[in-house]
């Protein structure tokens, strides 16, 4: 009876019609749509396939393909030369991967072939296509005999896979060693290349890019705990001048010893020193006015007070745009006051006596 999608169907009551006329049955075996025809099977059809992993493996292997040739008919001289290659070729795909293969035998229409993954040898040319039937009794006894209860073999693969398991553990071992060495040279070149690029090329002090990340990271630490703060912004005085007066290499010389004398100023490990452009550098300092006043005056005598010098410490909820604006203002008032010389944020004024006391 067919479907109700099917009922009325002119196509489907066709193919019902012929099919009852012909009584033919499909079946599929393998990756083939195939019937048997006056009882010959015409398709592939697996007769067995084994594990390969140790030599009895492989000769097992082809004691059944050889008994398979005899019960089909084949020509077991023309078989046995050609499972001697095959047994070479288990035995090279076993060094290859590594581990155990697996291979079976199979007939193809007329043709027994032996096959391991992409590979397919012929065995024998049978006088004819076999039975379904006798392919399928011919399969059970030959996977029946496959079956090994053998305790020597069985423990001989039991030691075969500890040693592959060791020598995998061993090669896991080393490549893990491998990756983890590579990572450290990669972790090691990148802290190379973020310092090349956060360092000022003539001076090694840190360069724009390092003073705005590290300001914005000193601002958000102090405020989340509660720390003081203070930004210290120092010009050469008159560097244009000396600059042309002298030549820019005794410029240079002129700034690395300005670099110089900041790093031996400020506290290392502590605070930053960094040059953010021409004559302009600037000190982040973890500490109060007096902290930074103190590395204000260190760098001041180092450059036989030829800087000028502002200074702000952070306050309450304040932005480091602000800090910067203020400690600005005061470098600002340094330079119109006659250089030279250490100026507080304005609001921050009156500890100005007692800072530079």
């Amino acid at each position: 009876m067919l479907g109700n999608g099917c009922q009325g169907n002119p196509l489907f009551l066709s193919m019902g019609v012929l099919a009852r006329a012909a009584s033919i049955r499909w079946y599929f075996v393998g990756r083939r749509l195939t019937m048997p025809q006056r009882g010959v099977w015409l398709g592939m059809h697996a007769l067995f396939s084994l594990t390969i992993l140790v030599e009895p493996d492989r000769h097992r292997f082809a004691r059944l393909a050889l008994e398979a040739v005899r019960a089909l008919a084949g020509n077991a001289f023309f078989a046995a030369p050609r499972l001697a290659e095959t047994v070479r070729n288990l035995r090279e795909e076993c060094g290859r991967t590594g581990g155990a293969v697996t291979a079976c035998v199979q007939v193809d229409g007329d043709r027994v072939e032996a096959a391991c993954g992409s590979r397919r040898l012929l065995l024998a040319q049978l006088p004819r296509e076999p039975a379904f039937s006798d392919l399928t009794e011919l399969s059970a006894r030959l996977r029946q005999s496959g079956e090994s209860a053998d305790p020597e073999l069985l423990m001989r693969r039991n030691r075969e896979v500890s040693r592959q398991l060791e020598r995998a553990k061993a090669r896991a071992a080393v490549e893990m060693a491998e990756l983890e060495a590579m990572l450290e040279r990669k972790k090691e070149e990148l802290r190379e290349t973020l310092h090349r690029a956060e360092t000022d090329g003539l001076t090694g002090l840190l360069n724009r890019r390092a003073y705005d990340r590290h300001l914005r990271e000193a601002v958000t630490r102090s405020h989340r705990q509660h720390q003081p703060l203070s930004l210290l912004l120092l010009d050469l005085d008159h560097f244009k001048d000396i600059n042309d007066a002298h030549g820019h290499q005794y410029g240079d010389a002129y700034l690395k010893r300005m670099a110089d004398s900041l790093r031996r100023a400020a506290r290392d490990g502590v605070d930053h020193a960094c040059r953010f452009g021409g004559d302009e550098f600037a000190v982040i300092a973890f500490g109060d006015l007096k902290a930074a006043a103190g590395i204000a005056h260190r760098a001041l005598q180092m450059m036989d007070n030829r800087i000028s010098v502002g200074i702000a410490e952070l306050d309450e909820g304040e932005q480091a745009e602000q800090l910067i604006a203020r400690a600005d203002a005061a470098l600002y008032r340094a330079k119109r006051e006659g250089r030279g010389r250490i100026i507080f944020a304005a609001d921050q004024a009156l500890f100005c006596s007692e800072a530079v006391g």
